[in-house]
């Protein structure tokens, strides 16, 4: 049993809707205009893909050369998580199955999961659509009637959505947010506002079609929900997604003194505070990896993680 702690190196996403936040509240120094994202798990060769302090490997190497640590059934690294910030609207778009995102744009589509975990006041979201059949679908889009056929729910501080695949949606401006994937990177645009890309001076690119072919009609009837926490052993567990296949991601807050077990591996950002995993320090956005059957874990301090975990499809817990 491997009982060491690897730290994982962010990085730094610069968008069109990013804002200063992140910057501010993490004390950053950076050349980048804006954060919009910080990638703190992710592991996608050539794209994006984080360091594992202290191996001289990226991410996606580490999995590979390590399958001991993660005891996953996937051929490639299963999950990422995010930290971002929007002080714009983002656009209106989806995310593609495995499969078309593969076939269509060489890398994996995603269903992700949202917390807002800092923010003041009411906001909302894009999330879903009205239109009962493809055909309204496409005719409320090209005809933008918008307000026909797109739906918005209430979103708060600790609001958490799950977006399937093929999932209209779009994040508002507002508050920092946790997000927790698995490890694509492919969204496809219906709508952006009629907004320039800085760089090129030309309105950013939109996939009209790939988001007809992979929209979800008629739409699931969905909205953000308040995950309710659970106390356990001097931690305070928020439990957001859980499914086999998928991704498991949530919160543990520690103030004092905890422990915290799982059989699978464990990435952990922390969001705000200070303190120790095992002895080992850790401050505001540290990203930790823990390696599968690590055993109990020892929290100390004022902490505040967000984590990302995986199950085999087989896993029976």
């Amino acid at each position: 049993m491997d009982k060491r702690i690897y730290f994982i190196e962010p990085i730094l996403e610069e968008r069109i809707w990013g804002g200063q936040r992140l910057k501010e509240k993490y004390r950053i120094q950076t050349d980048l205009k804006n954060i919009a994202e910080i990638y703190t798990v992710i592991a996608i060769p050539g794209h994006l893909d984080c360091d594992v302090r202290g191996t001289g490997r990226k991410l996606s190497e580490f999995y590979h050369l390590h399958p001991e640590l993660f005891g996953s059934e996937t051929p490639d690294m299963p999950v990422r998580m995010i930290v971002g910030n929007s002080a714009d609207r983002l656009s209106i778009q989806l995310h593609p199955d495995d499969e078309y995102g593969l076939l269509h744009s060489g890398m994996r589509g995603k269903p992700e999961g949202c917390v807002f975990f800092e923010g003041e006041g009411e906001g909302s979201m894009v999330f879903g659509h009205y239109a009962r059949t493809k055909e309204e679908f496409i005719h409320l889009s090209r005809t933008g009637q918008w307000d026909k056929l797109l739906k918005y729910v209430p979103i708060r501080k600790d609001s958490f959505v799950h977006i399937p695949y093929g999932t209209l949606h779009a994040f508002g401006a507002g508050g920092l947010c946790a997000a927790f994937s698995t490890n694509g990177d492919v969204t496809y645009r219906l709508y952006d506002y009629d907004r320039v890309d800085q760089a090129t001076g030309k309105p950013r690119q939109l996939h009209v079609q790939e988001v007809y072919d992979n929209i979800t009609v008629p739409d699931a009837d969905r909205e953000a929900v308040r995950v309710e926490p659970f106390q356990k052993d001097g931690c305070e567990i928020c439990l957001y997604h859980d499914e086999p296949g998928c991704y498991t991601g949530g919160r543990l807050i520690v103030r004092g003194q905890g422990t915290y077990r799982q059989d699978e591996f464990l990435f952990m950002t922390c969001i705000n505070g200070r303190g120790t995993i095992d002895g080992v320090p850790v401050g505001e956005l540290d990203t930790v990896f823990l390696p599968q059957d690590y055993g109990a874990i020892g929290i100390q301090g004022d902490l505040d993680l967000v984590f990302v975990s995986y199950r085999n499809k087989s896993s029976r817990r």
